[in-house]
């Protein structure tokens, strides 16, 4: 008999969300996916639950997991042996990245034959590094796998792994072995239905293209959201004809206010429709009735991106940032396009250790990331006129999710990646000791390869049509603020001007120009807030360029 023990079950995050608009995170979103996912398309002959009782089966079935699925969960009693014979098969499973508990958990279970694997989400943390050292202590073996669900998220991985190893002698090294596997997505039963209710909802006429961006509504932890209405307001200007929805958890950033003000400063307000806090059924409504799905990721927290694959089941083109997962789902021109990021040459000064007690240098690094506005405006646009180029991309990324990101396909692999590993340890049964702090971890090292470039100082700057157009108006510069600071408009409308009065200046030099002294935080300062600049499209590299 296989069996695979799962070291908890929570409930799903949809139906609390609708009964109590608590926050939902992608993470809960996979965990509980992942289960009722292993229950119904697994082929193992039970599913361990620790602490299982009558009660919890009625919250899963109410959560939503099939009957049929409940009775094939057997419970594990708590710090008790498995009801297994020593025959068995196990596999230990945790939903997070916490394989150091679940090597305790086995290790008192007297199955140290059974793999452990665990999974990552967002890795942009000492803390993950730290939980990855405290693995080469934890009694983790070669024949335990930690999923990677992006490859730039491996990289990441491998680039913490590579520091904890320079710390350790050869024998103490990070044993798990690393995998890529993708997170999985459900499937929709038809691809498309009639977008008549939403338009009918919203006021939109059939011929309209709707764009959607479906995701946490956060500068903080998702992206922002800003050089998207920048990029819609150009086209309205152009009178191309295209209504866009932004869609998702508002619960904790009340982002609502900001974006529609700015909607409204950019004269964009009656095309877009803020839609904070969705239910699981409008979300359905959503993605149904949508043309295609935009997301301009600036965020490190982003590892993959599971509303790009769910929008692209849904058989919608993707148009999302060159950003770390999201280029493993989209192939620029065939599914979707691919936006050009440039992270700011701040991130060669940051380390891990910045972001242990706070996370406003982060915060601060995403809010300079730059999305290309030309490329995102030229691309909406491009996909709002063409239905049939909407129609290939669309059943493209449907069928790429379906042989890669279907939860079918995906169980399927883990299994067989589970297979490969207890054959290995059937030879393999000697405790691995393990021991081994990178808080200096270069982020640049770790996160560079997520953008498609990195801004030089050296780099020149140029105002553009977009620029101009908000020094008229200089009430606008409020909207590109520090999240965790005061706003200090002048500081934009200066840097503007000095780019206005000296075409061609290189961006060291306007950081020299305006900073008030040498010291390093004024200097910060200034190339943070002509990243801001650079990614609302009012600086750009190319001299005379041609923007409305």
């Amino acid at each position: 008999m296989k069996a695979l023990y799962i070291d908890q079950v929570t409930h799903n995050p949809e139906s609390l969300q609708n009964k109590n608009h608590q926050t939902i995170r992608g993470a809960d979103i996979f965990e509980w996916s992942l289960f009722s996912s292993l229950v119904e398309y697994g082929s193992y002959d039970a599913y361990l639950v620790q602490g299982l009782t009558e009660d919890r089966k009625q919250a899963l079935l109410a959560g939503g997991l099939a009957e049929d699925g409940v009775k094939r969960l057997v419970p594990a009693p708590l710090g008790g042996l498995l009801p297994l014979r020593d025959s068995d098969q196990v596999v230990f499973l945790t939903a997070g990245r916490y394989l150091n508990a679940l090597a305790s958990i086995r290790q008192k279970l007297r199955r140290c034959d059974g793999p452990a694997c665990g999974f990552i989400h967002s890795i942009n943390s000492p803390r993950v590094a730290f939980s990855l050292l405290q693995q080469c202590f934890a009694g983790l073996f070669k024949t335990d796998l930690l999923f990677c669900s992006s490859r730039a998220g491996m990289k990441t991985i491998d680039s913490y792994i590579e520091e904890i190893n320079q710390c350790l002698p050869q024998a103490l090294h990070y044993p798990v072995r690393r995998v890529l596997v993708p997170l999985g997505v459900n499937l929709p039963a038809a691809r498309r239905e009639s977008a008549g209710p939403l338009r009918q909802r919203l006021n939109v006429r059939p011929e309209v293209c709707i764009a959607l961006y479906f995701g946490r509504l956060s500068q903080a932890s998702k992206c922002d959201l800003g050089p998207l209405l920048v990029a819609l307001s150009q086209l309205r200007r152009r009178k191309k004809s295209l209504y866009l929805i932004i869609a998702g958890d508002d619960t904790q950033s009340k982002e609502l206010t900001r974006l529609e003000q700015l909607a409204r400063e950019l004269s964009c307000q009656e095309h877009v429709r803020i839609w904070p806090n969705p239910t699981a059924e409008e979300k359905h409504a959503l993605y149904a009735g949508a043309d295609f799905f935009v997301s301009p990721s600036d965020n490190l927290q982003e590892t993959f991106g599971l509303a790009v694959a769910e929008a692209m089941a849904y058989g919608l083109p993707a148009l999302v940032s060159d950003w770390n997962g999201y280029r493993d789902l989209v192939t620029d021109g065939e599914n979707g396009f691919l936006v050009p990021s440039v992270l700011p040459p701040a991130i060669k000064d940051l380390h891990l250790c910045d972001c242990a007690t706070s996370m406003l240098e982060e915060d601060s690094l995403a809010e300079s990331t730059t999305i290309d506005i030309r490329s995102l405006s030229e691309r909406m646009e491009k996909l709002a006129e063409d239905p049939q180029l909407r129609a290939r991309m669309g059943q493209c990324g449907r069928q790429f999710v379906e042989n890669h990101c279907s939860w079918q396909v995906v169980v399927k692999r883990y299994e067989e990646l589970w297979e490969e590993s207890l054959e290995a340890a059937r030879a393999v049964r000697v405790p691995h000791a393990r021991t081994g702090g990178i808080p200096g971890l270069s982020l640049e090292k770790c996160f560079g390869h997520y953008a498609t470039a990195k801004r030089e100082s050296d780099q020149k700057c140029f105002i553009t049509a977009e620029g101009r157009e908000w020094l008229k108006r200089p009430g606008r510069f409020y909207f590109l603020g520090q999240i965790s600071s005061v706003p200090c408009p002048q500081k934009f409308a200066n840097i503007l001007r000095e780019i206005s009065n000296h075409p061609g200046i290189s961006v060291s030099t306007v950081a020299e120009s305006l900073s008030k002294n040498s010291e390093p935080e004024n200097a910060a300062e200034a190339h943070w807030a002509l990243a801001r600049l650079f990614k609302y499209g009012l600086v750009t590299h190319q001299q005379a360029e041609s923007q409305e």
